[in-house]
């Protein structure tokens, strides 16, 4: 039997995409690509903006046309507000966020034409143990959002809080050495907020390590993984604990962080519901460079929100330039019903949007650039990727966040996928860095 399975969207469910693959191979299906016809196509859809919706749409409709004879199976937050069109598109199995590490049993209840819910790991063959599609894992430790930002459809097809138990997270990580990669991304829909949800009484649950910084801690005191990553987290979120924990572990965390800024305007902060004022977070950024100098400090800023005048457009600006961030990632405003700021009044008009939007793409493009040149003559920690086999050529991140080519005879790349290689960069190639193995 045959699978394919296509993601959109996050990190989160590139995460959980990675666990339905693992299982299935597992279970001794095949994974193709949804081109061969396989006997089940997944597709794990995202819904953040009206763009994320026309991409889901699109490629459930080329799928399904292209694979008249194969089982149909569309999961994500898209099917939260869109079982109207997946049951008009005949879609053959629907699954929401919360049942999607179900995905693996359901397909093999359909493959052994049983009813019972109840699996057994003997109903299919045995095979080795899957390899990660990612050299840099991703491992969620959380789902859910309740800060329920104006713009933001998530929190109502993510749920609440749910951390995932310190034990579980540890033994994946762990499970991951043993597997040889060298570094993890530690993911989630509000990572900040690790832990909250866990009762004080819920020992069992895990309530001794009720935040970040105690899983961090834990992770740090229980693994030897070389390099750990965290993905996005809010600015108000980072404290001086844990900015504590990752100075005194220095070599064990990448030198990157994501904080999103989405305005430099304290009026527009307000209207989108962020919990922090522009000041706040110019400061905090200070106190996290002062401690890191040469951190990666990347972004998610947004243009055209309800009432954003030439005003505060030019304060975020003036707040990019000043922080000179080392990557930025541009959203227009983009209406999602279900969500406050879909029926605000003052809507910004597309071409506006559009202008903005490059003006900050333009500003992104040349900090980035700037960054990349700085570390020109550098010795860079780079975890190795990918392999262009024509020519001989690996890619890979570095610990603060640059993609970084070197040479390598491609019969070396098996042994070496997933391991943290010394990377000497001595000029600008194609969207990063150019180097040789030191």
């Amino acid at each position: 039997m045959k699978f394919s399975i296509d993601t959109l969207g996050c990190k989160i469910n590139q995460s959980e995409s990675d666990f339905i693959v693992k299982e299935l191979l597992e279970k001794g299906l095949e994974l193709v690509s949804w081109s061969k016809h396989p006997d089940f196509c997944i597709i794990n859809t995202c819904t953040v903006t009206s763009r994320s919706d026309r991409k889901a749409r699109q490629i459930i409709r080329k799928i399904k046309s292209q694979n008249k004879n194969s089982k149909i199976i569309v999961t994500g937050c898209f099917v939260v507000f869109n079982k109207e069109f997946l049951q008009d598109c005949d879609i053959d199995l629907i699954v929401e966020n919360k049942d999607k590490n179900k995905i693996p049993d359901l397909i093999g209840i359909m493959t052994a034409g049983r009813k019972d819910p109840e699996m057994e790991s003997s109903d299919f063959k045995s095979c080795p143990q899957f390899n990660q599609m990612h050299s840099r894992p991703l491992v969620k430790i959380q789902d859910g959002c309740e800060q329920n930002c104006s713009y933001c459809i998530v929190p109502k097809v993510r749920g609440k809080y749910k951390s995932i138990p310190y034990r579980e997270i540890l033994n994946k990580i762990i499970d991951l050495q043993k597997d040889g990669f060298e570094e993890v991304v530690l993911t989630g829909i509000h990572i900040g907020k690790y832990g909250v949800d866990f009762s004080t009484a819920g020992a069992g649950k895990g309530s001794k390590i009720s935040s970040l910084a105690n899983l961090l801690e834990e992770v740090v005191r229980e693994t030897s993984i070389k390099r750990i990553r965290i993905s996005s987290i809010e600015v108000n979120e980072i404290d001086s604990r844990l900015l504590d924990i990752l100075k005194r572990n220095n070599g064990r965390f990448a030198s990157h962080l994501h904080i999103p800024l989405q305005s430099g305007s304290d009026r527009i902060l307000k209207l989108m519901g962020r919990p922090y004022t522009a000041q706040y977070y110019f400061r905090k950024i200070g106190m996290i460079s002062g401690i890191f100098p040469d951190i990666a400090l990347t972004t998610d800023v947004m243009a055209g929100f309800p009432g954003e005048s030439e005003e505060d457009f030019a304060r975020m600006v003036n707040m990019i330039e000043r922080i000179a961030f080392s990557k930025i990632h541009v959203f227009k405003f983009s209406k999602r019903m279900h969500t406050p700021a879909y029926g605000m009044s003052n809507q910004v008009g597309e071409e506006i949007k559009s202008e903005r939007s490059k003006i900050l793409r333009d500003i992104g493009d040349r900090l980035r650039n700037s960054y990349i040149k700085n570390h020109i003559g550098k010795l860079l920690n780079v975890v190795c990727e990918e392999m262009d086999v024509e020519n001989n050529i690996i890619s890979g991140t570095s610990g603060n966040y640059i993609k970084v080519y070197f040479p390598m005879d491609k019969e070396n790349f098996p042994s070496l996928n997933g391991k943290i290689l010394r990377v000497a960069a001595n000029s600008e190639y194609k969207n990063g860095l150019w180097g040789i193995l030191s």
